[in-house]
C-alpha cells in the first residue's frame, strides 16, 4: 500500500508554484502580498550579508597588502642593520631592556584605556537607572581615579618613547649611524604594524559578529518566506483557484495525512 503524502508538503509546493502561476492574474489571493514582502525582506538580508562579507575581504587584502609592503621595506632596513651590525649589537644591548619596559608599559595603558572605556560606560548607564547620590558618588571617584591612572601611564609611555628614540639616535660622527638609524626604523616599523594589527583584528571581530548576526537575520527571513508560502498554499486549497497546474494538486491535497 502506497504511502499517504504529506498535507504539509504538498502545501508548500501548492504556495510555491501558485507564486509563479498566479501574480498579476485576478485570482491572485491576497495572501501574495505577504510572500512580496518576505521576498524582498530576504532578499535585502542577503544583500547585506554579502556587504559585509566583501568588506571582510576588502579589509583582509588591505592588511595583506600592508604586510606586503612591510616586510619590503624591512628587507631594505635589514641590509644596512646587517652591514653595520657590530654597532647595532652595541646600541641593542643597551637598550633592550628599557625597549622591554616600553613594551610592557604600552600594554598596560592598552589595557587602561579599554578599562576606563568599560568604565564611562557603566557610568552613563548608571546616570540612566538610578538617582541613588551615593553610587553615582561612587562611580564619579572610580572614573576620575582612573582616568587619573591613564593619563599618568600615557606621560610614562611617553617618556619612555623618548628615551628609547634618544638612546637610539647616533651622535654627529657616530661609528655605524647609518646601520643605528636603519634599526631604530625597523623597531618603528614594527610598533607601527603591530599597532595596525590590533586594529585589522579588532575590526574583524566587529565584521565576523555582524556576519553572524547577518546570518541569524537571513535564516529569519527564509524561515518567513517558507510560512509566506504554506499559507499562500492553505489559501489557494481553501478557494481551489482554477489553474491547469494548480488544479492537480486539489486531490492529492483531499487525500493526504
Amino acid at each position: 500500500m502506497a504511502k499517504a503524502e504529506s498535507y504539509n508538503d504538498l502545501i508548500f509546493q501548492l504556495g510555491d508554484l501558485a507564486r509563479d502561476r498566479l501574480p498579476g492574474k485576478p485570482n491572485c489571493p491576497r495572501t501574495m502580498d505577504r510572500v512580496y514582502r518576505a521576498e524582498a525582506a530576504v532578499v535585502a538580508r542577503r544583500d547585506e550579508l554579502a556587504a559585509l562579507e566583501q568588506q571582510m575581504n576588502d579589509e583582509d587584502a588591505a592588511w595583506q597588502d600592508q604586510l606586503a609592503q612591510y616586510e619590503a621595506d624591512r628587507a631594505v632596513q635589514y641590509e644596512i642593520v646587517k652591514k653595520w651590525k657590530k654597532a647595532v649589537d652595541a646600541v641593542e644591548a643597551q637598550t633592550k631592556t628599557l625597549r622591554k619596559t616600553l613594551s610592557t608599559r604600552r600594554a598596560d595603558l592598552r589595557y587602561a584605556q579599554d578599562a576606563l572605556r568599560k568604565l564611562e560606560k557603566k557610568h552613563s548607564d548608571l546616570e540612566l537607572t538610578t538617582q541613588d547620590p551615593v553610587k553615582l558618588g561612587v562611580s564619579r571617584d572610580n572614573l576620575k581615579k582612573n582616568r587619573i591612572q591613564q593619563m599618568r601611564l600615557a606621560r610614562e609611555v611617553e617618556e619612555l618613547d623618548r628615551e628609547v628614540s634618544q638612546a637610539l639616535t647616533p651622535k654627529p660622527g657616530q661609528p655605524g649611524a647609518a646601520g643605528i638609524l636603519a634599526h631604530k626604523r625597523m623597531l618603528e616599523m614594527e610598533d607601527e604594524m603591530n599597532a595596525r594589527k590590533e586594529t585589522f583584528e579588532q575590526a574583524m571581530a566587529e565584521i565576523d559578529r555582524a556576519i553572524a548576526e547577518k546570518d541569524a537575520e537571513v535564516k529569519a527571513a527564509e524561515d518567513y518566506l517558507d510560512q509566506a508560502l504554506f499559507l499562500l498554499g492553505e489559501d489557494v486549497y481553501a478557494q481551489r483557484i482554477q489553474d491547469a497546474q494548480l488544479a492537480p494538486f486539489y486531490p492529492r491535497l483531499d487525500r493526504a495525512e
